[in-house]
Formats: structure tokens, sequence, C-alpha cells
């Protein structure tokens, strides 16, 4: 029988898509904006009746999240994102004056491998793809080894959709034969203009490629009620936002924090909404099972529910139960509810007051350097511009569901699943990453006095209008 070095196969491959899609680029570079928005207008309207076979195929896979919650924010971000993109100019003349002269051109930046996680693999790959076919750029995508037949099949899908539609030949590529030595060689490339790394995060701690890395990672978000917040809408937020797809989301809220004052009116409504405290017997089989060594999170408790997680640490729930909930008197050095914890599972702190609860707030984030995100559930002005200048995060969501309104959902952020994790030490921008993050933007210059006879003349020709307009009024009085 004859030996294949998987290796060898792998590093070929990825020189191959590189290359391919270099070429594509050159062409696609050329295209005006609404080519490539005509392109991306097909492509999310095509693939919609295939949403449901994708996402059936990527829960048996990967067996991460709930089926359910995955159709519903599919549905919402395709409509959400189809109306933001149609305002979006992203490449060619993007500014110009009232004069005519182009002032600013956005300029696709080539060749981007996209690092793919392994849960929510359908939104992750339609979403980056979009993004880059609106932004010009060609796209290589490298699965998550868990969720590779997923992750192909909806490419398949989106390359023949684009194909047909106008998009050239091998702009679009996904890599078959993964091996560590396959991907190092696409993100070594120097045909590799940027890596956008949403997931296989191993990859980019373990080199400097010497390339500009947006990191787009999920993060352990602290949610901070205060005392003059709406309690009940604040706590029901909470509890569907946290167990929403079995708390795979990115920027899901894992900390809550609370005033002394409004404690017992937490609790009882946390209750009321599907939450169960945990006894200390409880806690440590639910450690035992979350994590059995090592301090690091069991990868078969990553998008279980909370019915899974009680039933294998032999915890009795009832049927509602939504969530898991640790109360801490304060938070040590080993709290092992400080780590990320990709299920629904919340870690819930009381502080006297508001200033307190500032400073558990950076704590948190800054611990464990994995919160990109906070929420916060107030209506007083004063505390919400307190946390706003202070907290080391890209985005703060103020009295809505941070799993959603993060991505932009029924929120004032750019909707996007690509939650930049700039203020945790990792990737070049702490924004919501859109089209346009893809492009850089090209300034143009003209001379001031060039401008300045301009200006003259319009304000030469504006006074000859107001004198005429009077000697005509002057007439008409007659």
């Amino acid at each position: 029988m004859q030996q294949v070095d998987e290796d060898l196969l792998s590093i070929q491959e990825g020189r191959i898509l590189v290359e391919t899609a270099r070429d594509a680029q050159h062409l696609v570079k050329e295209y005006e904006q609404k080519n490539l928005d005509a392109i991306v207008e097909k492509l999310l309207a095509e693939i919609k009746p295939d949403i449901s076979r994708f996402l059936a195929t990527e829960i048996k896979e990967t067996n991460l999240g709930c089926y359910k919650d995955k159709e519903i924010l599919m549905e919402r971000l395709l409509k959400a994102l189809s109306k933001e993109l149609d305002q979006q100019l992203c490449v060619g003349n993007i500014v110009e004056d009232s004069a005519g002269n182009v002032l600013q051109v956005g300029v696709p930046l080539g060749v981007i491998p996209i690092l793919l996680p392994a849960e929510n693999t359908t939104l992750n790959v339609l979403y980056s793809l979009t993004i880059g076919i609106k932004s010009g750029n060609a796209m290589v995508l490298i699965p998550h080894p868990k969720a590779q037949k997923t992750t192909y099949l909806v490419f398949q899908k989106i390359r023949e959709i684009c194909e047909a539609n106008g998009l050239p030949k091998g702009c679009l590529g996904c890599v078959s034969s993964l091996t560590d030595k396959g991907v190092k060689e696409i993100l070594t490339s120097q045909d590799s203009a940027m890596i956008l790394a949403i997931g296989n995060q191993n990859y980019i701690n373990a080199a400097n490629y010497q390339r500009p890395i947006i990191y787009g990672g999920t993060g352990a978000t602290p949610v901070f009620i205060e005392r003059s917040a709406d309690v009940k809408k604040a706590v029901k937020a909470i509890v569907d936002s946290r167990s929403y797809d079995c708390g795979l989301l990115p920027a899901t809220e894992q900390y809550l924090i609370a005033e002394g004052v409004i404690a017992s009116e937490v609790r009882a409504l946390l209750q009321e909404y599907g939450a169960h405290f945990l006894s200390k017997e409880e806690e440590k089989n639910l450690l035992a099972l979350l994590q059995p060594k090592n301090n690091q999170i069991n990868p078969s408790c990553v998008g279980k529910n909370a019915q899974w997680l009680a039933k294998e640490a032999n915890i009795g729930v009832t049927s509602t139960t939504k969530v898991l909930v640790s109360e801490q008197d304060y938070m040590y050095d080993e709290d092992p509810f400080a780590n990320e914890m990709k299920c629904p599972v919340l870690a819930f702190y009381l502080e006297p007051d508001w200033m307190h609860a500032c400073e558990k707030s950076i704590r948190l984030l800054k611990e464990k350097n994995n919160g990109h995100t906070l929420a916060i559930h107030s209506h007083n002005k004063l505390v919400l511009k307190e946390f706003a200048l202070k907290k080391p995060v890209g985005r703060m969501i103020v009295n809505a569901p941070a799993s959603m309104a993060s991505m932009g959902l029924q929120s004032t952020l750019p909707v996007s699943v690509i939650l930049g994790g700039f203020t945790t030490g990792r990737g070049i921008s702490a924004k919501n990453i859109t089209a346009k993050d893809l492009t850089y933007v090209r300034e143009i210059s003209y001379p001031v006095e060039s401008l300045s006879e301009n200006k003259q003349s319009e304000t030469k020709s504006d006074v000859e209008t107001d004198i005429l307009e009077k000697i005509l009024k002057k007439i008409m009085e007659k």
C-alpha cells in the first residue's frame, strides 16, 4: 500500500490555495463596489434554504450548542447583516468633497487566512467570507479539527453561489488536508496579507507570523446590576443571554455582580427565571466535572446546557433550570469560577456599592486577561459614565443581553460575529470587525492654494447671488 506523507500533502495544498487566491485577488481588486455588492446580495439570499441543513450537520459533528438557538440567531443575523452591508462603502471611491474631488479610496488587503473555531461554525464561515467578498479580498478558510466536515460543506455552497455570480475562481479557498505544518505554511506565506483568528488560538500563540492579526475569540464578560436598574428586566436578560446556545456566543455574561441593597431581589429573580444556586457540595461536584485537571475547562462540557451539566455532576435541578450559579463571597487568586467557561455557569458576586463593583469588574477582566466586553444594567448616568471611562474593554453593553447586543443585534454597535480582542492583549483591533477592517484607506491630498481658490470663487458667487436677489426684490416692490 502506498504511503502518503500528510504533512507534505497539507503543505502543498496550503501553497496552492494561497497562490491561487493571490492570483484571483488581482482580478477581484479591480471590481467596483457595486459588483461586489451584487455578489454579496445573491449570496445572502440564496444561502438561506441551506442553513437548516448546515446547522444539523454542525450539531451532529461538533455536539456543541442548541440547534433551535442557532437557527434563530442565523435568521436574525442575516436580516441585520443584509441591511447594514447595503450602507457600507469599503473599496474604491468612498469619500469625495462637494467639488467632486476624491478624498479617500478603500483598498483591499489581499489574501486573508481565517482560523476558525469549533463552535458556531456555520455562522463564522458565512460571516467571514461575506465580509471578505464585500471588501474585495481573497479568503482561505482553516477549519477547526472538530468541524472540518461542516466547514467544507458551507464553504462549497458559498463558493458555488459566488462563482456563479461573477467572483473569480480561487478567490475563496478551504483547507481539506489539515495538519499543523500545512497551516503554518499558509500563515507564514509572503502572500498572506493579514490573519483573521476566530479560533485555533494555539497557532497564534505559538509564533509571531510578522503579519497583522485580528483576534476575534470569545471572552468572559462581567455584568453589573446597579440599584437604579430595572432589576427584573436585567435578571431575565442575563439568564436568557447566558443560557442562549449553551453559552457559546462571543460575549455572553459569566460574572454577575450586584449591589448589596438589591441582592435578595436579584437572587429571587434569578431562581424565578431558571437559575439554580449551587450548594458547596454541588460546587465541588460541578468543578470536578468542569475542571478535572490543570484548572482547564473539560472539552466535553463546552456547549452543553445546564440540564446536561447537572446530570453529569450528580446535581438535582428542576426541568426549567437554564443556568447554574455559584455565589462567591470574594474573588481569590485560584478562583476556578474566574476561568472562561463556554457553558451556562454564572459566578455571582456581591458588592456594597457601584464603586466597589467597578473595581471588581476591572479585576475580573484583568485577572485572566480574557474579557473584551463589559455589561451593565443601570439608569444612573454618573455610574454609566464612570464604567465607560475606566473599563479596559472594547465594548460596553448597557441595559441589554450582552450576547446579542455585543454583535450589533438590536444595539448601536456594528453587526458582527467577530469581536476584536485588542484589550485582552491579542490582535490589532478592539472593534466589532466588519468588512471595512479588511481594507486600508488611501488618503488623497490636494494643494491648499487650489482649495482656497475654489472657496473664494464659491464665496464670490454667493455674494453675487445675494446682490441679484436684492435687486429683484426692489424691482418687485415697485
